[in-house]
């Protein structure tokens, strides 16, 4: 974002769920808090719909094709 948050925030993450068009936003102070906001949304998400995800669709921002991202991809099995 151009303009930070009140709370010094300068980044968010933003995830769509396609089949109802439910949407969640976060707020990121830097973009390597990415990974971890990431991994405690897939956590959130198979706890409270019980549902894994299956496939990620990208905008392709670097911040997600890093070693971590792909390694956590491989291992639960995220088609991006």
């Amino acid at each position: 974002m151009r303009t930070q948050s009140i709370n010094g925030d300068k980044y968010f993450m933003l995830f769509i769920y396609e089949y109802s068009r439910m949407t969640w936003v976060y707020f990121l102070k830097h973009k390597s808090e990415a990974f971890d906001m990431f991994r405690a949304f897939t956590k959130m998400i198979e706890t409270q719909i019980g549902k894994r995800i299956k496939i990620l669709i990208l905008d392709r921002g670097g911040e997600f094709i890093d070693e971590d991202f792909i390694n956590f991809y491989d291992e639960h099995g995220i088609r991006r």
